[in-house]
């Protein structure tokens, strides 16, 4: 289920850090933020100034300040951001229940004759609350930079006056340094602070964030992708300025609108698959699906891609690197051109053996992950690519004695020769044809795989 992105509102624009105060905000699950706050701090072993510290002004600028909240309205809302393993606290469900209007319109009749009527009251009984995940990634990684700048303060007069240090004021200091630091830069290294990214999605393996094409911290966004990736999203010619070259088209694009970045982020803001989707007044398309160094995304990630395709979702086509992670637009019907009339699916998961044939022409390095290749599968496998067949799991036993028929001793996969020298003498026949029972021997190659 996708995770709404908060409201604007909900992430009001900081003011100046010399001004800027802590703002309000009822999140439902506040003690838990504390708590986990607190754990992580001890975890780290920080000193007893540190730990604080982030416990009164880190705590106080997430609750009131982090974007990343989701909006609670509804007992649901609550149930789909905390879990079904977490109940609903009592109080919650008492101010989350509308109140009749007979009681509403009493309540207003008997203050207003006490000359204390409140003109904002059915706005409070439709109050919004918000719910905080403790370990949300951008979180945990702006906590982690807060500790790592002000620890590097030890000695300064920083550190005497540190309980006097808001949040706002540290993060200023860390940005003032962080524009120094640009000059410093090493291969294209551009350190990540997260402005630049919004929350689209969770998945198996970690968060699908989008690229916020609008705002300032962009390009230092996708320098830090790419410096990770190793592609060329973010590659710029001027290091300095992030401008030009390969990164300066997508950094166009992505600011003019024409076309959406996303990156599948772990633990620590590692990156692991690069997304970019071009818009189109009817719809979104796939531009590119990346992994490391321009590669497929591994297997590992596919269910995480596969998810975002089913979520967002953009138009149903063939894809050349969907297909090579194993990712497939299956059309309901065999003659239906339409793109959303269909499923995105995992290859392993095609109805159609037709349309199955056609994907695995091309991608023939997916037949690993086949628990049983249907047969004719298998037979374009020997046609067309007889030297994948050490990928297969388990062969039919006509496609052994085929590939054993046509193909020479030094191309066989090593099972099927392991497999002839071990078997016996024995012969058998298969349509009237006789054969050595060596050849035709069923084979488990799983233990033969990579």
């Amino acid at each position: 289920m996708p995770i709404p992105t908060p409201s604007p509102s909900t992430n009001p624009s900081a003011p100046p850090a010399a001004t800027a105060v802590y703002l309000p905000r009822d999140v439902v699950n506040a003690p838990e933020v504390k708590a986990a706050i607190a754990r992580r701090s001890a975890e780290r072993g920080d000193d007893a100034d540190m730990a604080a510290w982030l416990l009164n002004h880190f705590f106080r600028w997430a609750i009131g300040s982090f974007g990343n909240v989701l909006p609670v309205q509804s007992p649901a809302d609550y149930l789909a951001a905390a879990g079904p393993d977490k109940p609903l606290p009592e109080w919650l469900t008492k101010q989350l229940q509308p109140r009749a209007p007979a009681a509403q319109d009493k309540d207003n009749k008997e203050k207003s004759k006490s000359g204390k009527a409140d003109p904002q009251a059915l706005e409070a009984s439709s109050k919004t609350f918000y719910y905080l995940d403790p370990e949300h990634l951008l979180l945990v990684d702006r906590e982690r930079m807060l500790v790592e700048f002000l620890r590097s303060r030890r000695g300064t007069r920083l550190e005497q006056k540190l309980q006097r240090i808001t949040c706002f004021m540290a993060m200023a200091l860390w940005e003032q340094e962080h524009q120094r630091m640009q000059a410093k830069r090493k291969k294209g290294w551009v350190p990540s602070s997260g402005l630049a990214l919004k929350e689209l999605l969770r998945t198996p393996n970690g968060v699908i964030f989008e690229f916020i094409g609008s705002h300032a911290a962009l390009r230092e966004e996708m320098a830090y992708e790419s410096f990770h990736m190793q592609h060329c999203l973010g590659q710029f010619a001027n290091l300095k300025k992030l401008n030009g070259g390969y990164g300066e088209q997508y950094a166009s694009a992505a600011q003019s609108g024409r076309l959406r970045l996303f990156t599948l982020r772990s633990a620590g803001n590692l990156p692991h698959v690069t997304i970019s989707l071009e818009v189109h007044a009817d719809g979104l398309r796939i531009d590119q699906i990346k992994g490391k160094q321009n590669r497929h995304p591994v297997r590992k990630y596919a269910d995480d891609v596969l998810q975002f395709l089913r979520t967002l979702p953009p138009r149903g086509e063939r894809h050349s690197d969907c297909e090579g992670m194993g990712l497939v637009f299956e059309p309901e019907t065999a003659d239906d051109t339409s793109t959303t009339q269909g499923q995105w699916k995992f290859v392993t998961d095609v109805r159609s053996p037709d349309f199955l044939l056609s994907v695995m022409s091309g991608n023939f390095h997916l037949i690993e992950h086949f628990e049983q290749p249907p047969p004719a599968l298998q037979w374009l496998l020997l046609r067309i690519a007889p030297h994948k067949l050490a990928r297969l799991r388990q062969m039919d036993v006509a496609v052994a004695a085929a590939a054993r028929l046509t193909l020479p001793a030094n191309r066989l996969p090593p099972s099927l020769q392991a497999a002839s020298s071990e078997a016996p003498a024995a012969m058998m026949e298969i349509e009237g044809i006789s054969l050595s029972a060596a050849v035709c021997a069923p084979l488990l190659l799983g233990a033969a795989l990579p």
